[in-house]
């Protein structure tokens, strides 16, 4: 591939389809389970990364991790949720600034793409999505269009496992999932 896409717009669907693994820089992490790359293709792999942050949605794809849905920051007035900060902050300990590659398996309503995020690390490859599942830092995304990337199983366990060690989330009191309070804040 050596065509650079600029957004996610510019993805096309047999992308999708073809789940082709897409390589890039992440420029910015906007929540627990948001963040913008940086494409760069096959011959452009070790280009720098731009260093202006002004006008991201102009050169960047937006990309949302599938499977996971993390707790909400603040925004549009509404107050954020407990642990959206620590969550934020784990997946930008584990990516930004990072190159990573995403395999695109949808685009969401807001035209993101849904995509497996993975990143090397002293372990290897590293998926991101059960990282934030492991630390209790999100939840597996249960709503329409969910994508999993054949992972389900393994996700669920993931998730399971951080409940009964209560991590993150799973050790709150009063625990509300990201899609009620979403669904209370519309």
């Amino acid at each position: 591939m050596f065509r650079r896409y600029h957004t996610s717009a510019d993805i096309p669907d047999r992308a999708l389809k073809s789940r082709t693994k897409i390589r890039g820089y992440v420029l910015d992490v906007s929540d627990g389970d948001s963040l913008r790359v940086y494409h760069t293709p096959l011959v452009r792999w070790f280009e720098k990364k731009p260093e202006k942050k002004r006008g991201l949605a102009k050169y960047t794809i937006s990309v949302r991790l599938s499977a996971v849905d993390a707790p909400e920051v603040s925004h549009f007035g509404k107050p954020a949720q407990p642990l959206s900060a620590e969550a934020k902050q784990l997946l930008v300990d584990q990516v930004l600034n990072k190159r990573v590659s995403i395999v695109p398996l949808a685009k969401d309503q807001y035209g993101r793409v849904v995509a497996t995020v993975t990143y090397r690390s002293w372990f290897g490859k590293t998926n991101a999505a059960h990282v934030m599942l492991k630390q209790g830092m999100a939840t597996l995304y249960t709503g329409g269009n969910a994508q999993y990337d054949g992972e389900k199983e393994l996700l669920e366990r993931i998730q399971s496992d951080a409940k009964k060690a209560k991590r993150g989330i799973w050790g709150l009191r009063n625990y509300e999932s990201p899609a009620a309070y979403k669904q209370k804040h519309k």
